[in-house]
């Protein structure tokens, strides 16, 4: 029997050391590496989540809108602002609803308050001593910038603003045929007198038709009065912006074409006795029966008149930059990319907060 050589025995025992060495050295560093390769796929899964994915922040990757879009229906988010807050704020510029979301109001609260109050200042003292009970719901157009600045840097948790919008192009034409309507009948502080408003714009008219002086009824459009120049333009600014961003209100953008749904929800918790009786619906296209035409001056009416309607579908794109109705807006790109997502929601109703404005 041999027996082996104590340098050999030796030998072996030292590499077998060694090769115990690397593998503990070796194994955690190839577990490191696994996991960092975790981590990196992980990272790759993050950065590539689809369009509009939301964090538990808050945050979007995109611009869908839906982490902030509204559901209208009974029992949902909005039904539920509606009915924690005290005091209701409903705001609108020209042709956005307005008409129809006062009418409701005056009914639902049993008492009016002076017309577009919110745009009042003068009156704002007066409606607070009037009564121990102040209306929880006001409705009011906003004319100026300062009237929309004002409930923004107002914020409380126990209000709630809701801000009917219109994309402008079609706001304005519906002021632009809303003016036509007012001057033919006669209507409005400007247009009551009969005589002046006649010869102003040449008015022709009986019972079914009006014709209007084309040039005239174009300088009044220009001069951006009533209807056409209580705009969106003007509510919505840069500094609009800033403020919402700064004081955090309580505040929702909602499609016009949407208040019919958000007066059943209004009456829901303030007036469920007029919930048969909905919509309220007033100053509708539908409710003018008279057809009103243009024509150039010193020709024959008859025969170079046009269709006020088919007049807008032919210069409506022309006529904003031509008159320069657009001459005091300010960061429209905000108004553009709101109105992408307040589209794109299903009940196209959006909660705005200090993430949207950043957002756009």
């Amino acid at each position: 029997m041999m027996i082996p050589n104590s340098s050999h025995f030796n030998g072996a025992w030292k590499l077998a050391a060694v090769t115990i060495v690397v593998l503990l050295v070796s194994v955690p560093m190839m577990l490191q590496s696994l996991s960092l390769g975790f981590n990196k796929t992980k990272d790759v899964q993050i950065k590539d989540a689809p369009v509009g994915f939301v964090d538990a922040n808050g945050s979007s990757s995109g611009s869908d809108s839906s982490g902030q879009c509204l559901d209208l229906d009974s029992n949902q988010e909005m039904d539920s602002l509606v009915a924690n807050a005290r005091q209701i704020f409903i705001t609108m510029p020209a042709k956005a609803g307005g008409t129809s979301m006062k009418d409701f109001t005056k009914l639902c609260m049993k008492k009016a308050v002076h017309d577009n109050i919110l745009s009042r200042e003068e009156l704002w003292k007066d409606y607070l001593v009037d009564s121990l009970h102040v209306q929880s719901i006001i409705a009011s157009h906003l004319y100026h910038e300062a009237n929309f600045l004002r409930l923004v840097k107002s914020p409380s948790r126990e209000t709630l603003m809701i801000h009917t919008h219109r994309e402008e192009s079609s706001r304005v034409a519906s002021a632009v045929k809303q003016i036509a309507q007012s001057i033919c009948g006669f209507r409005g502080g400007e247009y009551s007198n009969q005589n002046q408003t006649t010869t102003k714009f040449n008015v022709q008219k009986n019972n079914t038709h009006c014709i209007l002086d084309e040039g005239s009824f174009v300088n009044e459009i220009a001069a951006n009065s009533a209807e056409v120049g209580f705009s969106t333009h003007r509510l919505l600014t840069c500094q609009s912006y800033k403020a919402i961003q700064e004081n955090a209100p309580q505040l929702v953008f909602l499609h016009y074409k949407q208040v019919d749904k958000l007066q059943k929800l209004l009456a829901k918790h303030h007036c469920p006795e007029l919930l048969d009786e909905l919509p309220i619906r007033a100053n509708m296209a539908e409710d003018k029966s008279l057809k009103v035409l243009l024509h150039k001056k010193g020709t024959d009416e008859a025969r170079n008149s046009v269709d006020v309607e088919e007049w807008l579908h032919a210069k409506g794109p022309a006529m904003e930059w031509t008159l320069k109705l657009r001459r005091d807006a300010s960061c429209q790109a905000k108004t553009f990319h709101m109105e992408d997502e307040l589209f794109a929601c299903p009940d196209e109703t959006l909660r705005v907060t200090s993430a949207s404005i950043d957002r756009w």
